[in-house]
């Protein structure tokens, strides 16, 4: 049966939609288990803020990834290290890894809305990308639709809203995310917005990613974390057959508290991940400061290690930059680092890429 675009429901959905009661399991779990990472965090050996850019790069692999890209996080790290050369698969996980960081700084002076949403698509597709030529920063004009590659809008799994009641969709969910009018807890409502965003559908590409993003900065905003860096594609990739089956369920089914515990399974799952990663980069933060400094007799050591728990992979001038120590200097403890097999290195004679594998085998 060929589908019509699809007419959405309007934000709050009813309390005969959403039975928060029957949920309320799976809503006590994680919170708890963002409750215990925040707390784990916070009393951290090692400052949050040096775990947020790994981490966040890391979000920005996995949420490519399920778009389809084939990209590492050692590839965009060497990227940005400059020993490796951008191509559109790396370059799209920095694009989404520059939204994110730009969703985060323009919330000093926005709100989460429409306006929002335009310039981190901006950033996103910019550059060669793909997607580059649909409009980026720029709401869709056209009708739409999802399903199987080489699919056409007569066997489409999804038809998006038609582009000229996008207003009056995109104002609802404004409305919603900044004034709630119902009494669900906010992990339900950023399961509820999530897939109001993707079934809206605002852009010709690029929405999965921008409603992935809406996540982090949702529930930094609300303050339900302390920090910017609680992602969830890393599960979704995971599960991404489950992930879009629930997203539609919603739509044709109306079957809300099926998508809705699932994304609370999802957050209960990233948060142990996320205890378990604190965990083991706490001790490796010990242990790997302590053989350093008996390695290296300097205080120095210090600025060092901060950085690389940042930028696991480096080279001695990108090293010098950010710690601001002279190069020469920063060579001479590499190669001592490097004896001791700290760090290990691509054995170049000139531009040596250096790689902090203790660290890149936690997050990876």
């Amino acid at each position: 049966m060929k589908l019509k675009p699809f007419v959405p429901l309007m934000l709050p959905l009813s309390d005969e939609i959403v039975n928060q009661i029957s949920l309320i399991r799976k809503l006590i779990d994680a919170n708890k288990s963002i409750v215990e990472y925040q707390t784990l965090l916070n009393n951290s050996k090692l400052e949050p803020q040096y775990l947020l850019r790994p981490v966040m790069l890391k979000e920005a692999v996995q949420s490519t990834k399920i778009e389809g890209t084939q990209v590492t996080l050692d590839e965009v790290m060497e990227v940005e290290a400059q020993s490796r050369k951008v191509n559109k698969d790396t370059q799209e996980a920095i694009n989404y890894y520059r939204a994110l960081n730009e969703g985060l700084e323009l919330l000093r002076n926005l709100p989460i809305s429409s306006r929002l949403f335009k310039i981190m698509h901006s950033t996103l597709l910019g550059g060669k990308v793909r997607g580059a030529n649909r409009t980026p920063g720029e709401f869709r004009r056209i009708q739409n639709f999802l399903g199987p590659e080489g699919c056409t809008i007569e066997t489409a799994t999804y038809i998006p809203p038609e582009p000229q009641l996008l207003d009056q969709y995109l104002s609802n969910l404004d409305q919603y995310i900044n004034d709630p009018t119902d009494n669900y807890d906010e992990l339900i409502r950023i399961a509820i917005i999530h897939a109001q965003f993707e079934t809206i559908h605002p852009f010709l590409d690029g929405n999965g990613r921008i409603g992935r993003i809406l996540i982090p900065l949702y529930l930094y905003n609300k303050e339900v974390i302390n920090y910017p860096n609680f992602f969830i594609s890393d599960v979704l990739e995971r599960d991404k057959h489950k992930y879009y089956r629930f997203l539609n369920d919603t739509r044709y089914k109306q079957n809300w508290n099926q998508w809705i515990g699932f994304f609370l399974d999802c957050i209960h799952i990233q948060a142990k991940r996320n205890v378990e990663l604190i965990r083991d980069i706490n001790d490796l933060y010990e242990e790997d400061m302590e053989k350093s400094a008996k390695i290296i007799n300097s205080s120095n050591i210090l600025k060092v290690m901060n950085v690389m728990f940042q930028r696991p992979i480096f080279t001695s001038k990108s090293l010098a930059a950010e710690t601001g120590i002279s190069e020469p200097t920063i060579r001479r403890y590499l190669n001592r680092l490097e004896e001791e097999k700290i760090i290990f290195s691509d054995g170049k004679i000139r531009s040596k890429t250096y790689y902090y594998y203790s660290l890149l085998d936690k997050l990876r």
